[in-house]
């Protein structure tokens, strides 16, 4: 989920300082400070606290409070830090309610620790309780009404540790989970709806089922019973729509020969829960600081918390679609792979804060390397195999020391709790526990399922990148063994791969080796070269290949990869001037024009000297022969550089468009540059992308040329489809950017926090403008419309036509045919990302794709993409209308 600017803000002035990846040590925040104004950049440091300060040294303990801790050293240093805040609270007590705020919903992996806290102080200080209560409350408020659902989440969890430390009642808890599934008794329950809902309520239940069954195990039972009549009905739901269409469509793995069962997450969220209650609710791998102290806390005062409210709109989690459980080690006859218990709650609950970290670490991929190598700490010793947290790896530095004194008028802190210190307990409860999960399958597992989440993932692909080579680095002894293991299992399962998985596969792994010198051992995979050329196997390879030589230069990944794989191994990018050689007729010309757009000649120079060559041309082939040696010469005179190549386009832009009038002329340009870059693909998409900027050509054009009968031997190379989606991503992007102007014409303040206090007068719209943003509006609705509809159109005719050539093969199943296997998977795919646009115009699609006149029905193959879009509507706008109560 999104995080809201004060979130962002909050994390960066209190907690340890993070920077984005793309701020150079530390320097891009000041710098666009700077540029903003040096008043602007004074300001922003003068709000930051002083590295000295007693609000800076209060934040830093509660950052530190339990990183790299024993189970022993967690109580220590709860108890000394609860000192600290007992006798600091009355003078920081704005700095500490916000530090608190921030330590549970920034490091929700020590949420047992920071609950625990609290309890401890609120045995002597019930007024800090009552404030960490109040405020906890407003924090979950704030993020149901701004749809913040893993913010909703995080504040469910420490709710859950309050109520173990007895700062609120089990009741209490309860009554806050009742407040949230009060929205299963609305009339026309939308499924995203509820299904956002039930999981924020189940993934916090683990922390704290313990207690409500001790305490109120009746009521437990009745919101379980809710929530399992919910099920039933959702259920039911998805088989009224054929929601199992919008499942398969997202599931990473296809075909019948598939590693495992794909699972629905909240439905595998369900029957972990259910385990949980049939061991009694004990989940031994959750570290409980709290039960410490349990003789201490029961003499607390207990707090109240107000009435919740579930706003009637919000958006869904993952954009109301479900979610798939993504596995690799699975399956496998390896000893050394140890296969996890995807049943057992605590498979979930390591899965979910993985999922946090990274989420909430986006920011930063070091930060975030960091804390995933550090989280067995967060978990009862021998959770994780080979990591032993029962031994200190904690620096002195970053132990709490009693003896530190802060910059106020008290002295130095007590290190007892209080004047009469409890005994404490601290030797490792946990003995028993057998390891059954290893970190560092579990991570690789985690980003994967992020890299191929489908349709899209939540943040951009290079993050996962990132992350993956910084903890490569950060866990260097134990971490690479194991990712190399998985990209060996991955690349023996890209035929059973979601084409756009393969996809992202071959992306991800190029520029991973980008970052290691490019050592991969190829021989283990040489026998992928026996397979059929268009195989997902040796597809794989080459695009990993032609990605490296982009990351690199040619003749230096050349150098690293084995002869034996030459055959699949990219040629060496140049151009393809057609007119260079001396024997073509042309080649005086060329060379003449040429000459003079070297020298910068002017643009009625050159279309005078088209003048005086139209003349020798064939009058049929005047203007087709003018813009291949006009485009080709632009091409040769460029091909140095972006750079080269923009200055020469802008120099002579006038005559490009003027040779680009009707659509016949922009198609004949594309083609051109397609034969001038053939041998450098990189260069071509970015060529088509600058033509298409500057209105030489079209989206259609191109989306046409590439539907041509020469790209057909094209379709399993990556270039092709990078080049259509960049292409209908430009289309999109201009819409929603004349969408945006529009809203902001209409409401300027609709999106900031300004209070209005303009005159009716100065709100008046100026209609001119309006009318002009309409009917641009309208122009830009429309082309998406036509370039989509001519997407659609042309994938049918092409996957048809090869379907009537099998039917006359008699090939019975066409997937079997490699060829097919990737058309028709990137035909899904297009259908699957840009379904909410395409969405909008369903009724027309259907008719032009599905004719019921048509004596030749389509092909059921694809017409089941167009179901496939129809069911991502169906299930999107799905209600639950069974009485829940």
């Amino acid at each position: 989920m999104e995080r809201s600017r004060d979130e962002r803000g909050n994390r960066r002035e209190n907690a340890k300082k993070r920077y984005r990846d793309d701020d150079r040590r530390g320097g891009g925040r000041d710098r666009r400070n700077r540029e903003r104004g040096r008043s602007g950049y004074i300001e922003v440091q003068e709000q930051l606290p002083a590295e000295d300060s007693p609000e800076k040294r209060l934040t830093t303990l509660l950052v530190i409070l339990g990183d790299k801790m024993t189970p022993k050293e967690i109580t220590t240093n709860i108890d000394k830090v609860a000192n600290i805040l007992k006798n600091e609270y009355s003078k920081l007590e704005t700095q500490v309610l916000k530090a608190i705020k921030d330590c549970f919903m920034e490091l929700p992996m020590k949420s047992h620790v920071y609950g625990t806290l609290i309890g401890l102080v609120n045995v002597t200080r019930p007024d800090v309780g009552v404030k960490v209560v109040k405020m906890t409350t407003q924090t979950l408020q704030q993020c149901l009404n701004e749809g913040n659902w893993r913010g909703a989440k995080l504040s469910l969890k420490f709710f859950g540790e309050l109520t173990n430390a007895n700062v609120i009642l089990p009741r209490t808890m309860l009554d806050i989970y009742d407040d949230l599934l009060t929205t299963l008794d609305e009339q026309n329950l939308k499924m995203s709806r509820a299904d956002t809902i039930v999981y924020i309520v189940l993934a916090s239940l683990p922390y704290v089922a313990t207690r409500l069954r001790e305490r109120c195990p009746d009521v437990l039972e009745s919101m379980l019973a809710k929530i399992e009549r919910y099920f039933y009905a959702r259920e039911r739901t998805i088989l009224d729509i054929d929601g199992s269409v919008v499942r398969k469509s997202i599931q990473p793995y296809v075909g019948p020969n598939l590693p495992y069962e794909q699972h629905d997450t909240l439905e595998l969220l369900w029957t972990q829960i259910q385990n949980l209650k049939n061991n009694d609710w004990v989940c031994t791998t959750l570290l409980k600081p709290w039960s410490e102290y349990d003789s201490v806390l029961i003499t607390a005062d207990h707090h109240e918390v107000e009435k919740f409210i579930v706003p009637q709109e919000f958006g869904g989690m993952n954009n109301s679609l479900p979610t798939t459980l993504f596995r690799i080690f699975v399956g496998l006859d390896d000893e050394s792979i140890k296969e996890a218990d995807i049943t057992d709650i605590t498979y979930f609950i390591i899965n979910d804060m993985i999922d946090d970290i990274i989420d909430i670490m986006e920011v930063n991929r070091k930060d975030c390397a960091k804390y995933l190598k550090d989280l067995p700490y967060c978990f009862a010793p021998d959770t994780f195999i080979g990591k032993d947290t029962t031994i200190s790896a904690t620096k002195a530095d970053v132990k709490v020391d009693p003896e530190v004194k802060m910059e106020t008028e008290d002295d130095s802190f007590s290190n007892s709790y209080n004047d009469n210190p409890v005994s404490i307990d601290t030797s490792n409860s946990n003995q028993n526990i057998t390891a059954n999960y290893q970190l560092e399958q579990i991570v690789v597992e985690s980003t994967f399922k992020n890299i191929f989440q489908l349709p899209q993932p939540k943040h951009k692909y290079i993050f996962y990148h990132s992350l993956l080579t910084e903890v490569c680095k950060s866990m260097h002894e134990t971490f690479p063994p194991v990712l190399g293991k998985a990209i060996g299992i991955l690349f023996d399962r890209v035929d059973v791969m979601d084409v756009e998985c393969c996809y992202r596969f071959w992306n991800w792994f190029s520029h991973h080796l980008s970052n290691f010198g490019f050592i991969w051992n190829w021989k283990d995979w040489e026998s992928a070269l026996q397979l059929d050329p268009s195989h997902p196997k040796v597809c794989f390879l080459r695009e990993t290949f032609q990605k490296m030589v982009r990351y690199s230069y040619y003749e230096r990944i050349k150098s690293t990869i084995p002869d034996e794989f030459s055959s699949i191994f990219p040629i060496d990018p140049s151009t393809n001037f057609k007119y260079e050689d001396s024997a073509h007729p042309l080649h005086d010309l060329a060379e003449t024009l040429l000459g003079k757009i070297r020298k910068r000649a002017s643009n009625e120079e050159v279309q005078a000297y088209f003048k005086e060559i139209v003349a020798v041309l064939p009058s049929k082939e005047q203007d087709q022969t003018i813009r291949d040696v006009f485009i080709q010469c632009v091409l040769m005179q460029g091909c140095k550089s972006f750079s080269h190549v923009l200055n020469v386009i802008e120099r002579y832009l006038p005559i490009l468009q003027s040779l680009n009038e009707t659509p016949e002329d922009k198609l004949h340009t594309v083609k051109i540059v397609a034969e001038f870059w053939k041998k450098n693909t990189q260069f071509l998409g970015i060529l088509l992308d600058k033509l298409l900027n500057y209105r030489v050509i079209d989206a259609s054009s191109i989306i046409t040329w590439l539907f041509t009968k020469d790209m057909e031997t094209e379709v399993t190379k990556s270039y092709m489809w990078e080049i259509m989606k960049n292409t209908i991503n430009k289309v999109i992007s201009r819409v929603k950017q004349v969408q945006s102007k529009l809203e902001s014409l209409v409401n300027p303040h609709a999106d900031s926090d300004i209070i209005d206090i303009t005159s009716d007068v100065d709100k008046k719209v100026n209609p001119e403008e309006l009318r002009s943003l309409e009917n641009t509006l309208s122009n830009v609705t429309r082309e998406q419309k036509e370039v989509l509809l001519t997407l659609v159109n042309l994938f049918v005719g092409m996957l048809d036509n090869k379907l009537k050539e099998y039917n006359e093969q008699d090939i019975q199943d066409p997937m079997s045919q490699h060829w097919f296997w990737w058309a028709y998977g990137f035909f899904k795919e297009i259908g699957r990302l840009y379904q909410p646009q395409m969405s909008t115009f369903m009724v027309t699609l259907e008719t032009v794709i599905i004719d019921p006149s048509d004596t030749k029905p389509t092909n059921p193959i694809i017409v089941s993409v167009i179901e496939m879009i129809k069911a991502f509507g169906r299930v999107k706008d799905a209600s639950v209308t069974e009485d829940l109560s």
